[in-house]
């Protein structure tokens, strides 16, 4: 199943949008989002858990300079799930997009895409906002 974001345009350029992406499951401190407790720094990625429910596990496994970041996502309930955070280069904005891919049973799907496509727009929005503050 893919489910796709909305697309955002953000007031930095695609070069330091992409560092960002890269670097933020670099960062000791975790982000200043209340749902997130439990940050772990990892070689590749980071762990964190979201709402004392779920932990996530984001592992980098793609990288293309200024256009995609991939981070193949696993959590600690089995589910698992690869995300493309897509850059267009808009002179100097950006437009990014996330979109991400999981297999899950068909007769899930129409439970499971309206949250994680509002889930993904959430992640998007607190993305510009992180990003676009540490200008």
């Amino acid at each position: 199943m893919k489910i796709q974001s909305n697309k955002e345009n953000l007031t930095i350029s695609s070069d330091r949008v992409f560092n960002a992406l890269l670097n933020f499951t670099r960062n000791q401190q975790a982000p200043s989002i209340p749902q997130i407790t439990n940050w772990t720094v990892l070689e590749n990625g980071c762990s964190f858990t979201i709402n004392d429910m779920v932990t996530c596990t984001f592992k980098l496994t793609e990288q293309i300079p200024f256009s995609k970041v991939t981070y193949l996502i696993d959590t600690d309930k089995g589910f698992s799930a690869n995300a493309d955070f897509l850059i267009e280069d808009n002179g100097a904005n950006s437009d990014v997009q996330i979109i991400a891919e999981a297999d899950v049973p068909i007769f899930m799907q129409p439970m499971i895409k309206g949250p994680v496509q509002q889930a993904l727009n959430k992640a998007l929005e607190r993305i510009k906002e992180m990003v676009e503050r540490n200008c």
